[in-house]
């Protein structure tokens, strides 16, 4: 594949995979499930700058819907859709993790990335509270765990859909 049919591959699982690709080219792969283990050996033994630079390729929590539908439907579907059960403390909630998420890439230069596997984004805004204290490579870690969890369950969501959205394997 070539790297540009590599990112556009890894788009589901990985949003804009750019910071991926130069560790995965050329590597052969059977199964998707290779693919995340590779991802994740590579965040574990890259540098800060590989593991920051992947942080920053995925969406903020708590973006606007309509900016995130345009970036990513699987985020956007993640973070709650219009589908979804209406909260309407929904920009209230929203604004707050844009004032958090601006606070946590000042403090720690890279967006927060967490796993939210459909709990509303109130408890979000808990976890991302209680973060601020901790250091910049505990943060960079947590991060790319949470990267690794959602391609994780996003490819499972996608192969027990059976949906034609799943992606080739490189």
């Amino acid at each position: 594949m070539s790297e540009d049919e590599l990112r556009r591959a890894l788009r589901p699982l990985f949003e804009d995979a750019r910071p991926l690709t130069a560790g995965l080219g050329g590597r052969p792969f059977e199964a998707w499930t290779q693919v995340i283990d590779a991802v994740a050996a590579d965040l574990d033994s890259g540098g800060d700058d590989l593991r920051a630079a992947a942080l920053r390729a995925h969406p903020r929590l708590g973006e606007a819907p309509r900016t995130l539908e345009a970036r990513s439907t699987l985020s956007w579907r993640e973070q709650g859709s219009p589908r979804a059960t209406p909260d309407p403390e929904a920009e209230a909630i929203r604004a707050r993790l844009a004032e958090l998420n601006a606070a946590y890439e000042a403090r720690f230069g890279f967006p927060f990335v967490e796993w939210v596997a459909g709990r509303p984004l109130a408890s979000i805004v808990e976890v991302m509270e209680t973060r601020f204290g901790d250091d910049r490579s505990r943060e960079l870690s947590r991060g790319c765990e949470a990267l690794i969890a959602i391609a994780r369950d996003r490819l499972r969501k996608l192969q027990t859909a059976n949906r034609e959205d799943t992606p080739t394997c490189p």
